[in-house]
């Protein structure tokens, strides 16, 4: 009897830990501001979204996008491509246009300069051994909001193990978690940062791209899928 296959987490960090990546990009924040204690029942920050409000305004975007648009035909390309012989490798530009086509589709356009993304470090232990992929957040300068930082595991999403679905996956989830950071600060960082905007959006982008394809309402991420 063989063994089922492994399973991995996604892991959603606030900006008190220090993150490396392969460049040496890093987000941290030395003002305190993420180690405050946050609740369901806290009110949002000044100017910030409810974690359904925000959820809600990326399904009506969404529901009233173009349809058949560039965005949605590269996306689809990317995730769906029309031949074995198209599955090409994603790379860094590849990365850049799925970003664009689902800040477009799906996230209303808040992501544009607020996210960067980078591979794991050779360094970082979590990511050969469990970890696709973490998002961290920190206040953008002048207290105008907040900005991410996501990084992808280089050894388990580079590897040739695995379909690429699984890289879109783990970026789209991490873009979700960024999404809802930069609308609601902190507080998205409940449940783990699977709250319940996190999963309707998940849905959302999973009912659109089609059964048994990227798995994002799987908040841990069965490798035999991929």
């Amino acid at each position: 009897r063989t063994s089922p296959p492994p399973t991995f987490h996604w892991l959603n960090v606030s900006s008190s830990i220090m993150e490396r990546t392969s460049s040496g990009l890093s987000i941290s924040s030395d003002d305190g501001t993420y180690h405050e204690s946050v609740s369901a029942s806290d009110p949002p920050p000044t100017g910030m979204k409810t974690d359904l409000e925000a959820a809600l305004e990326a399904e009506r975007r969404f529901r009233t996008r173009s349809r058949d648009s560039k965005a949605e035909r590269i996306l689809k390309t990317l995730i769906c491509p029309r031949s074995p012989g198209e599955e090409f490798e994603i790379d860094d530009p590849a990365l850049q246009n799925i970003f664009f086509a689902a800040n477009e589709m799906f996230f209303c356009g808040r992501l544009k300069g607020r996210v960067r993304w980078d591979w794991s470090d050779v360094s970082s232990a979590q990511y050969r051994h469990g970890i696709l992929g973490t998002t961290a957040l920190r206040r953008r300068a002048k207290n105008r909001g907040y900005e991410t930082l996501i990084v992808l595991s280089q050894p388990l999403l580079r590897s040739e193990r695995y379909n690429r679905r699984l890289l879109i996956s783990t970026f789209l989830h991490e873009l979700i978690h960024s999404y809802l950071f930069i609308r609601c600060g902190p507080k998205a960082r409940l449940r783990g940062g699977h709250t319940e905007g996190f999963h309707l959006i998940a849905n959302l982008i999973d009912r659109w791209a089609g059964p048994d394809i990227l798995f994002l309402g799987n908040m841990e991420a069965d490798l035999g899928q991929f």
